[in-house]
């Protein structure tokens, strides 16, 4: 009877242990959680609360928004998803890539006046190999003559 026993409380430890470690990974997993939604869907989430509070937010920077005050970090800035605009303020230094109409994802929580409060900035690269015109006549005369052209890929 006293192997019983002894079984029982093992079992018990056990449990209680388990439950315990689901209970933090649960809580530790929901304070870690960041949305990533786009501009519309991140201003028609308002007033849901079930979402909490840290949000990712994609879009593409609105050409001429950029606004920065000498002397200071960041910037103030409107993002768009093409239909709607959001507007952002980031407080620390910007990559270089953070220019008008770069693809942007900023990542932090609306204020009560409606800005966005932004801890994190991340600029999206523009393509080397994206075409213009210029790119695409010097692909094309090099082609015509053979050439290997700079900004031809790699085959």
């Amino acid at each position: 009877m006293a192997a019983g026993r002894f079984s029982l409380k093992i079992l018990v430890a056990v449990a209680a242990l388990v439950a315990g470690f689901a209970i933090l990974f649960g809580v530790g997993l929901k304070g870690s959680m960041v949305y990533y939604l786009t501009v519309g869907e991140f201003l028609d989430r308002e007033g849901r609360e079930d979402l909490g509070e840290n949000f990712r937010v994609n879009g593409n920077v609105v050409e001429h928004s950029i606004e920065r005050t000498p002397g200071e970090l960041g910037a103030v800035f409107l993002m768009t998803d093409g239909s709607r605009q959001l507007k952002v303020h980031f407080g620390k230094e910007t990559p270089d890539t953070f220019v008008d109409r770069s693809e942007v994802v900023v990542e932090g929580s609306l204020r009560d006046d409606g800005l966005f409060e932004a801890h994190t900035l991340l600029a999206k690269c523009p393509s080397k190999y994206e075409s213009s015109a210029g790119g695409q006549k010097a692909i094309q005369d090099a082609a015509e003559k053979g050439e290997p052209s700079e900004t031809t890929p790699a085959r």
